[in-house]
């Protein structure tokens, strides 16, 4: 990915593990890898990018697909460029290609679309032909998988969606099985998805408290409820801990925020989409070293159709982490370079390995 707006370019990289932990020094470009992924999906969502060059080899169900494209670099004081009034001031897309098993589905210059071999009527020159021709079939698997990229950014406050009760009547009514809540692209919101899997007393929410009970000993039980319990009107989800010989319920207020962490993160590996891929920027944020033994453990284990694409410059997280999952990031300049743990040959066990990589990334500068 190359972007000349911004003036930062990587070369191209294999994140072909379950789990990849980028490594790195405040800096080096570890967010920028994480975000450069997400905004993919924002392009196939019609978001034009201001200066982005990309081209990436991607999976779905059971074919590869290859998608790149350029778009142009415009004077802005904005990379994102989501609803200007004036296309003029988008950038514009200059070229794109999709494959489809090594079979162009999609050929595009800055002024002719042609898709499956047929010129297509003039469309929107600001967003990406897959954006365009999201209603093909053709194209369905390959936009679900792209559809599939969760970014979670805890930096900001945990959201708690707001749903009336008729709503929530539909949803519980329409997504009733594990299979049902986890693999469809109508509700994204973890909070949600364990909200139903708690009303359909599905037995993965009881393994979801359970390990979160296994994490946080002082924790008995835990649930999720409505604001208040009315389902007449706008409700928001909370949730609620029971500690043991405390009386009453915690409410989600005055729950840790590592503990807040440690259920969504739970409920990311055991209620997301099949194949989703999961991007967390600072994996150790609020975490303390009692969740980080067991969260990694079940990344790593519980859900291999799942991908998680994380972030880290936290000694105890690196150094919990097998190296075979690294990514060591480092940057020249505007180049961001990202080499697997074994290019620098280190040391075999857990400890020398870490003592090498913190020399490697001392001496990057």
């Amino acid at each position: 990915m190359k972007n000349d707006f911004l003036g930062w370019d990587f070369d191209e990289v294999n994140f072909s593990s379950n789990l990849t932990l980028l490594v790195g020094v405040s800096g080096a470009g570890k967010t920028q890898v994480i975000r450069s992924i997400k905004d993919l999906q924002s392009i196939c969502q019609g978001v034009s990018i201001n200066g982005l060059e990309w081209k990436i080899t991607f999976t779905g169900q059971t074919d590869i697909y290859i998608w790149e494209g350029l778009f142009s670099t415009v004077d802005a004081d904005d990379l994102y460029h989501y609803e200007a009034d004036i296309s003029e001031q988008k950038p514009k897309i200059i070229h794109e290609r999709f494959y489809k098993n090594s079979d162009i589905l999609i050929e595009r210059s800055d002024s002719l679309i042609v898709f499956n071999k047929r010129e297509t009527p003039k469309l929107a020159s600001n967003q990406s032909a897959l954006f365009l021709l999201k209603e093909e079939e053709l194209l369905q698997d390959a936009i679900d998988s792209l559809e599939s990229i969760v970014y979670r950014d805890y930096t900001i406050a945990l959201p708690t969606p707001a749903i009336s009760g008729i709503q929530l009547d539909v949803l519980m009514a329409k997504f009733d099985t594990l299979d049902k809540i986890k693999n469809n692209h109508l509700v994204q919101n973890t909070k949600i998805r364990l909200f139903l899997s708690q009303q359909s007393h599905l037995p993965v929410f009881d393994l979801i408290k359970n390990r979160l009970c296994e994490i946080f000993p002082q924790v008995e039980d835990f649930k999720i409820e409505t604001f208040k319990g009315d389902y007449t009107k706008k409700s928001s989800l909370f949730f609620w801990i029971k500690e043991k010989d405390v009386s009453r319920w915690i409410g989600e207020g005055s729950i840790a925020s590592g503990m807040l962490r440690s259920i969504i993160h739970l409920g990311d590996i055991f209620l997301s989409n099949e194949n989703s891929v999961i991007l967390i920027d600072e994996f150790e944020n609020s975490l303390g070293i009692n969740c980080i033994d067991v969260l990694t453990d079940d990344i790593i284990h519980e859900n291999k159709n799942l991908q998680f694409i994380a972030t880290s410059h936290h000694p105890y997280i690196i150094n919990n982490i097998p190296y075979e999952y690294w990514k060591i990031v480092t940057r020249k300049g505007g180049h961001i370079s990202i080499n697997d743990a074994s290019d620098y040959k280190l040391g075999k066990s857990k400890q020398e390995a870490f003592i090498q990589l913190t020399k490697v990334l001392e001496n990057q500068f």
